[in-house]
């Protein structure tokens, strides 16, 4: 197991294009990251600076102790699955796992002992003799996996591996490749553009924009505790939605009002609030669809809570969630029970979340979580 680290990492191109600012990243032992961020915000050039592809502008990559910025590529440890990998189609599999250690000048009975051990290892044996031809979309992954890992790397980088693969196998796919990475215990970094690939298969889920790191931490606690509105926005479908809300002083409470009902403040929330200076001022409310709960209304029947009508219907996971407008902005919610909901329903509002996600109206930062 190793760890990377990696201190104020700069690379600008010659037309002034900043493809990562001062970009920060401290894994552990044996864990697996995932970087997320949409395309061309830096996840791939990281990678490729990491493994000595490219050069950085500015700043450090260590690997253990030792600083691998000047580090021949071959001696660097590391080992990288591209986007459009392949295997080679001419050689069985034994062949296609050797190629790498021939390169390296291994001599053959260490070449194969090596294949050998690692395919028993990761319980692929019985693919040597096969050829890539005779493989299934997933089996190739998986082989390519092995294939980085009979290296023996200190780090392996995966940039966006399963994108070539058709939708239906990536969830089998990414299984593969965490009970490999489980078995070696290899510190790994995935890209992808999918948050709910990330949130997956990560130990560790790091957001990116435009060559920046927002936010880095488990699954759990990016949805929990997003530090500004565009890691909140991003992460997980279905997306959330935002609307603009003030925090006004009552007698004795804090109030603010949305779906066109007062809600108290509560009291641990109230202290942020005051003493951040958040009082008779206005700031961003996030909603996620989960944090709704909505209810048809019958024909005939009366109701005073915020109402709404419904526009459409999706499925995300397994379950319902309904789509409606209020006050000028879009709400999704999720919709419970045995009652079948339909496009132009009537449906009463129910906000349920006693701790909501409240952002700077300005800057976008969160304003109850400290980084």
């Amino acid at each position: 197991m190793s760890k990377l680290t990696i201190r104020n990492l700069y690379r600008t191109y010659t037309n002034h294009q900043m493809a990562l600012k001062d970009f920060k990243l401290e894994t552990k032992d044996g864990e697996l990251v995932a970087i997320v961020g949409p395309s061309e915000c830096g996840k791939s050039v990281l990678l490729r600076i990491i493994a000595g592809l490219e050069s950085s502008t500015d700043g450090a990559i260590w690997l253990d102790e030792q600083l691998i910025n000047e580090t021949d590529p071959k001696a660097r440890k590391v080992a990288m699955v591209f986007r459009n990998y392949t295997l080679y189609p001419e050689m069985n599999l034994f062949d296609n796992l050797a190629f790498g250690l021939k390169l390296l000048k291994y001599p053959p009975s260490q070449i194969k002992t090596k294949v050998t051990e690692i395919a028993e290892k990761l319980g692929v044996s019985e693919y040597l003799s096969k050829m890539p031809a005779d493989l299934t979309p997933v089996e190739c992954f998986k082989m390519v996996l092995v294939r980085a890992f009979v290296k023996e790397p200190k780090i392996l980088l995966l940039d966006d591996p399963i994108a070539q693969l058709p939708k239906e196998d990536r969830k089998e796919a990414l299984n593969e490749l965490r009970r490999l990475q489980q078995i070696t215990k290899v510190t790994t970094l995935f890209v992808t553009e999918y948050s709910k690939e990330a949130f997956y298969i990560g130990d560790r889920v790091a957001v990116m924009r435009e060559g920046e790191l927002l936010q880095i931490g488990t699954p759990q606690e990016i949805y929990d505790k997003p530090m500004n509105m565009t890691v909140a926005g991003a992460m997980m479908m279905p997306i959330m939605s935002f609307t603009e809300i003030e925090i006004v002083e009552k007698e004795d409470h804090l109030e603010t009002k949305f779906f066109g009902s007062p809600h108290i403040v509560e009291e641990e929330i109230e202290a942020i609030l005051r003493k951040k200076g958040y009082v008779n001022k206005k700031v961003i409310l996030g909603i996620r669809p989960d944090d709704i709960e909505v209810i048809r209304i019958e024909a005939g029947q009366e109701n005073n809570a915020p109402t709404a009508e419904v526009k459409y219907l999706k499925e995300y996971n397994g379950k319902q969630y309904a789509y409606f407008d209020y006050d000028g902005s879009a709400f999704g919610a999720l919709v419970e029970g045995e009652g079948k909901i339909m496009p132009e329903d009537k449906i009463v509002i129910c906000y349920k979340n006693p701790v909501p996600l409240l952002f700077n109206k300005d800057s976008g930062e969160a304003i109850l979580y400290e980084r």
